[in-house]
């Protein structure tokens, strides 16, 4: 993604790296923005940036437990819910945002007012976990701005075994098939999440990047 007069320069990005094993990849893609970027791993005064990403390669106990631990929980909370500015968790970083994972049977965030379940705990069909490779994105619910300047149901990389059934909620949602429907992208003010991995997606990928900064633009002008 070659950005020539780039307007993303003055952007300052944190990615939390809650021992997700991911942090490289996803800093790498946004890096290609040319936008400043952040890897906190500590305690750190959230306030000053004008987003947070919460990658994730993981386990949801494991990252909920780091970030108490770090002192970032109540740090996130006043970024999302008082400061409202605009964040993007990638998977793992999703389901972190939803009340409750079946993975270490752990509390969310909670800013998403959904479940987290294993796959086989909804899916009764015989098919592969985890769920690995491409597959397409359709438009459930209102208008994704992450989609914007995309062919219709494009494609992404997915390597999950948890995930967010469909159901009805607040919030524009993105749905992808794996034996049920399923949310792989939802939007809702400040909060964005992709349950595919935008960094690992290639052109589809970089144009949602390119997307979400530019919320983010939006979000602070």
């Amino acid at each position: 993604m070659e950005i020539i007069n780039n307007p993303y320069k003055d952007l300052k990005i944190a990615i939390i790296d809650y021992s997700a094993g991911n942090i490289h990849s996803v800093y790498r893609a946004f890096s290609k923005a040319k936008v400043s970027l952040v890897v906190i791993n500590k305690e750190t005064e959230l306030d000053d940036f004008d987003a947070v990403i919460l990658p994730g390669v993981g386990a949801c106990g494991t990252a909920m437990d780091f970030l108490t631990q770090i002192g970032l929980t109540k740090k996130l909370n006043h970024f999302v819910l008082e400061l409202k500015k605009p964040i993007l968790g990638i998977c793992l970083g999703f389901q972190i945002m939803t009340e409750f994972s079946e993975e270490d049977n752990v509390k969310g965030f909670g800013w998403i007012s959904v479940k987290t379940h294993h796959i086989r705990s909804v899916v009764k069909e015989k098919i592969r976990v985890p769920h690995i490779g491409w597959n397409d994105v359709t438009v459930g619910k209102g208008e994704l701005f992450l989609l914007s300047k995309m062919i219709e149901n494009p494609n992404f990389y997915f390597a999950h075994s948890y995930f967010v059934p469909l159901t009805d909620m607040e919030g524009n949602i993105g749905i992808t098939e794996y034996g049920v429907p399923f949310i792989s992208l939802y939007q809702r003010g400040n909060i964005y999440g992709t349950q595919f991995h935008p960094e690992k997606s290639y052109s589809g990928g970089a144009i949602l990047i390119q997307n979400f900064l530019d919320e983010v633009l939006h979000a602070k002008s």
